[in-house]
């Protein structure tokens, strides 16, 4: 028993030090801005972890660098991902209300009238 309690631990304490260096980051980032809700804040912050989280990843696996500077890289994809949040979701918006019209013009032509 004390050696499952022991290796998920440790598999706790590698999950928070792999997504410490992208949490410190969107948390940096955060602190510059004002005026943001508490939902908008936990959002951005977890897009901050996870993208820097799979990009970090994503760029350890293609070049062996050293991990020191993979956490640099994912505590600046984190300052970055977080600030592009609102723009990605306004974008996504925007285009997914084009959706249902373009769906109509495709089958059913220009307007719908055939």
């Amino acid at each position: 028993m004390e050696q499952k309690i022991a290796a998920l631990l440790d598999a706790f304490l590698a999950l928070l030090s792999g997504i410490a260096p992208g949490a410190i980051g969107a948390a940096v980032g955060l602190a510059w801005r004002k005026g943001l809700t508490w939902g908008e804040r936990f959002t951005q912050l977890a897009v901050g972890i996870i993208v820097s989280w799979f990009a970090a990843r994503a760029i350890g696996a293609l070049w062996p660098l050293d991990p020191f500077v993979l956490q640099g890289i994912a505590f600046t994809i984190g300052m970055i991902a977080f600030e592009a949040t609102p723009r990605f979701i306004a974008a996504a918006a925007d285009v997914a209300g084009t959706i249902p019209a373009t769906l109509r013009d495709r089958f059913f032509g220009k307007g719908g009238d055939q």
